[in-house]
């Protein structure tokens, strides 16, 4: 009888109260707000990170395609300066020459290196062209649009105008997408030189681009290059 009384007494004493249950409870659910609100913050933080190596990676294969085609350049034949926007087509933003001179003859005809048959060469006209978006949502400044896309356009004969290369453009030339616009002083896309005047043979061609995203909060990335042009310009 005096085991039965002591085990009656332990198991009054070993339950919870019901005070004591909800404040647990109310614990455990505090603690797992937390914890969701550091994963969903780690996750944004995260896709933000992998967003901002994406841009940064495609304007780095396009910094480095254009260097390439400048390096190459014998002459430039035209700079359009700020970019416009034209919802109808694209618009010439740099239009480079290889192995033209300024009246369009051939620099280099057949070359033999190292005993090799003869390489014919060729002219070479390398047009980028610049297509505006339309996302304007939640962008500043207000008068600026998002989404657009630069294509770097290879053709063998010469445009007599900048534009004419960019009137049809193809999704295989496409080189650079999520392009902000923006007018006015800090205007994006630009392609300008420190001189405009073809007496100048050591001109300097300075690019500023911003690539953007349409996210929360806004992810983006800037590129400012300066190329040395060729002579020619």
């Amino acid at each position: 009888m005096k085991h039965i009384g002591i085990m009656r007494k332990w198991s009054k004493q070993a339950g919870f109260t019901l005070t004591e249950v909800l404040l647990a409870v109310m614990i455990v659910g505090l603690i797992s707000v937390a914890l969701a609100s550091l994963t969903r913050a780690a996750a944004r933080e995260a896709g933000i990170g992998r967003s901002k190596i994406m841009l940064r990676n495609n304007l780095s294969l396009f910094v480095r395609t254009l260097r390439a085609d400048m390096s190459q350049a014998t002459r430039v034949d035209y700079l359009a300066g700020e970019a416009a926007c034209n919802s109808s087509k694209g618009v010439a933003l740099l239009q480079i020459a290889q192995n033209v001179d300024t009246d369009d003859n051939l620099i280099l005809h057949n070359v033999t290196t190292d005993g090799a048959s003869a390489v014919t060469q060729t002219a070479k006209y390398i047009t980028y062209c610049f297509a505006c978006g339309s996302d304007a949502t939640n962008i500043v400044p207000s008068t600026a649009t998002r989404g657009g896309k630069i294509y770097r356009v290879t053709r063998s004969s010469r445009y007599s105008a900048g534009d004419a290369a960019c009137t049809m453009l193809n999704s295989s030339d496409l080189i650079l997408d999520h392009v902000k616009y923006i007018p006015g002083s800090y205007y994006v896309p630009s392609f300008t030189a420190d001189s405009f005047s073809r007496s100048w043979t050591n001109s300097l061609l300075s690019i500023k681009i911003i690539t953007e995203l349409n996210s929360t909060p806004v992810v983006n990335e800037v590129v400012e290059e300066t190329f040395a042009m060729p002579m020619g310009y």
